[in-house]
């Protein structure tokens, strides 16, 4: 009997160790796997001895809709044990990092190969596991989503078998410029989206690696692409550089490369922090006038550069004060709102020019929903 009641004790402060991210609010469930892709064509510029550059990626993505889900898949944790434990050192908060779990089911079946991808971009120095909420919140609306991450420049990556690759393990990484950085960062997502259409790489994809005939393929033909801070800046720089990359998205981040003075047709959203203006970003008073496609430009009150991010997510669950510097200044709204507002615009505007329907939010349909967005260019 003892034994018992020690069991269900010890269980039940197992389910309150963990901390859930929102609910998501797409029509659907969303299943999560991670993938290496190690371009063997190309040598990684940053790594301190020789070797082919090696990433790895998320992917988040409509599975299937039925109770099986819950029953035969575990929600993915935010973040890998070795990444958990790093990041807990530098919120010197032993345990944090590791309590927190997205909403997508881990190794859950991709069921919806026919839907568009949708390549996202961490902030410079920062890991793609930083944005798995918001990834994992617009793969919820109907989009198979990769998030990217970029080694030696991230502050840690974790590969699937364990390994450990951290930015400071890099010289050449610390003395790189941005152009340098963008360049590496380019050529990682153009990689990426090719291995999109490898049939070695898709079969590990969960669902996609049957016997089935014809083998099912994703659309890599014509793509979006969005990213936070520097990611922004690799998204509109892709839209030069490969038309696949058909429709883009910065949040608030500065632009760089010569996307900025050469321009682009391609579609793009920017969404920023109120105090992100072209005043005071010149980057995007320069390539402004140069983007001659559909544009919009919107700025979302009660927001810092940060609150793009899943770190205003994390400050609801655990508080400011667990997170030290990585919880302040992240704003007035909640990490929930946050993700809708970005859900809302990023589907709006993906849906118009990857689906061919929609988008009517862009045009100012709806936008009495949204009291903290104001349309201020287009």
């Amino acid at each position: 009997m003892l034994q018992s009641v020690l069991a269900s004790l010890a269980f039940a402060l197992e389910v309150k160790a963990k901390l859930f991210v929102p609910e998501l609010t797409g029509p659907y469930k969303v299943g999560t796997t991670v993938l290496e892709l190690i371009d063997y064509s190309r040598q990684d510029p940053f790594a301190p001895t020789p070797q082919p550059r090696d990433l790895v990626v998320s992917l988040f993505y409509p599975t299937d809709g039925h109770s099986k889900c819950a029953k035969n898949y575990s929600l993915a944790p935010q973040f890998p044990p070795g990444t958990a434990a790093a990041l807990d050192t530098f919120i010197n908060s032993t345990g944090t990092a590791e309590s927190l779990f997205t909403r997508s089911y881990d190794g859950a079946p991709l069921s919806r190969p026919d839907l568009p991808l949708v390549l996202l971009g961490p902030g410079l120095g920062t890991s793609r596991l930083l944005y798995s909420d918001i990834a994992e919140e617009v793969a919820s609306l109907g989009w198979n989503v990769v998030a990217v991450d970029h080694p030696y420049d991230s502050v840690v990556v974790e590969y699937p078998d364990g390994r450990l690759v951290f930015s400071s393990d890099s010289p050449a990484a610390a003395n790189a410029t941005l152009d340098q950085y963008l360049d590496a960062r380019v050529k990682d997502m153009i990689f990426v989206l090719d291995s999109m259409a490898n049939s070695s790489v898709i079969s590990q994809i969960p669902g996609l690696g049957g016997r089935s005939s014809p083998k099912p393929k994703l659309n890599t033909s014509k793509v979006g692409v969005f990213g936070h801070s520097f990611g922004g800046a690799t998204a509109l720089q892709l839209l030069k550089d490969d038309k696949r990359f058909y429709a883009g998205s910065d949040l608030d981040g500065g632009v760089y490369g010569n996307v900025v003075q050469e321009g682009t047709d391609s579609p793009f959203l920017y969404m920023r922090a109120p105090n992100h203006t072209h005043i005071t970003d010149p980057t995007w008073a320069e390539a402004w006038p140069h983007l001659r496609g559909f544009k919009r430009e919107y700025s979302v009150n009660d927001t810092t550069h940060g609150s793009f991010t899943d770190l205003i997510v994390f400050r609801d669950l655990v508080g400011e004060a667990t997170l030290g510097l990585y919880g302040e200044g992240l704003g007035g709204n909640t990490g929930a709102r946050m993700l809708e507002i970005q859900s809302a615009f990023l589907g709006a505007f993906f849906d118009r020019f990857l689906k061919g329907h929609g988008g009517g939010l862009l045009d100012g349909k709806g936008m009495d929903r949204w009291p903290e967005v104001t349309l201020v260019g287009e």
